[in-house]
């Protein structure tokens, strides 16, 4: 003779069947914010590439770097940078038009026209002294006179939410890194309410300038 289900044994399928419904759900929560944190740790660290690496294409495109542009430190005093509104990167870059014969110009003109190229940081509160940053690139063109056409003159925002940009040089010419551009950049998550859960990365590369002056 088949038995019926009884009000009890109904009751415990019912109260197993919601316990392994809540752990499922609390493994799917745990591996979808899991997930979350890794792409956003990963979206960190290709911004810093991606800034990093147009940088470096700049400046190995460049002719010149200006001098005190960034400023040329001791090793030691590496350690002591920190980000602000007067550490810049300056450079130059030549375009030369070799259809025009030099001895042929009239007096003051070159056969060429040059880009004058700034890296620059603005804070982006600055009424917040742990505000993070914004860098900047600037570009000023230059005629075939040596004069500057400042309504050409063009503001670009490269990247914000910078904790850390710093431009230098090493007075260190001995080294195979002396005179190279160094840039050390470090970004950190702000979305996390946690702050030990505010993934951070920073690199530090250097560059070497592969142009020279026409001049």
């Amino acid at each position: 003779m088949r038995r019926g289900v009884t009000v009890v044994e109904l009751m415990i399928g019912l109260i197993i069947m919601s316990i392994l419904f809540t752990a499922l759900f609390q493994a799917f929560s745990t591996s979808r914010r899991t997930a979350t944190e890794i792409i956003a740790n990963h979206s960190i660290n290709d911004d810093l590439d991606r800034t990093l690496l147009r940088i470096t294409d700049d400046i190995r495109e460049s002719n010149v770097i200006v001098p005190g542009y960034p400023a040329t430190i001791e090793r030691m005093e590496v350690s002591t940078l920190s980000t602000s509104k007067e550490n810049k990167l300056k450079f130059e870059k030549y375009l030369y038009d070799y259809t025009k014969d030099p001895t042929s110009l009239a007096a003051g003109e070159v056969n060429y026209t040059k880009n004058e190229i700034t890296y620059y940081l603005e804070p982006e509160d600055d009424q917040d002294p742990d505000s993070t940053w914004t860098l900047q690139r600037s570009m000023l063109p230059y005629n075939n006179k040596k004069q500057p056409e400042n309504s050409l003159a063009t503001v670009f925002t490269i990247m914000r939410g910078i904790r850390e940009c710093v431009f230098y040089r090493l007075n260190d010419a001995n080294t195979s890194g002396g005179g190279n551009v160094y840039i050390r950049l470090k970004l950190t998550r702000t979305d996390a309410e946690d702050e030990s859960k505010k993934y951070s990365n920073e690199i530090t590369i250097s560059v070497k300038e592969r142009g020279a002056n026409p001049e």
